[in-house]
């Protein structure tokens, strides 16, 4: 079980959120991530240049229609990768679904879909901490 720290936006002290970072791999291409840990988040959620950095294609790859919200406008592609958690003792590299949105005005979260289906998270908000651990 790892204990993480809220963290927040450098240049913003009020948005403390749950914020975990992730090592992402497709094919030949690596980037390092900080997403959102949501649990209001149907589905992990990935930014379109995040998409271009690992080298998909976003006309290659299969649509999922329109994000839901405030994001209704925001088209989706469906992309899987395979991810790495330094702030989780024991996670190995894990496959991650993504709704890879055609917009960069969105966060990197990680969401229902597929990250709280392999990982364990409580919340300690009024401690300003979260704690992970890989399900058994």
């Amino acid at each position: 079980m790892s204990r993480i720290a809220y963290s927040s936006l450098a240049a913003q002290p009020g948005s403390l959120m749950p914020r975990l970072s992730l090592d992402v791999f497709s094919e030949n291409h690596a980037v390092q991530l900080s997403g959102i840990v949501d649990s209001g988040s149907a589905a992990n959620l990935l930014p379109y240049a995040a998409g271009r950095s690992l080298g998909f294609d976003w006309n290659r790859q299969r649509s999922l229609g329109r994000l839901s919200g405030g994001l209704s406008n925001v088209e989706s592609r469906a992309i899987s990768v395979v991810a790495s958690f330094p702030e989780i003792v024991g996670a190995n590299e894990i496959q991650l679904l993504f709704a890879w949105a055609n917009s960069d005005e969105v966060p990197v979260l990680l969401g229902q879909t597929n990250f709280f289906m392999e990982f364990n998270v409580c919340f300690y908000r009024s401690q300003n901490y979260f704690e992970v651990w890989r399900r058994d």
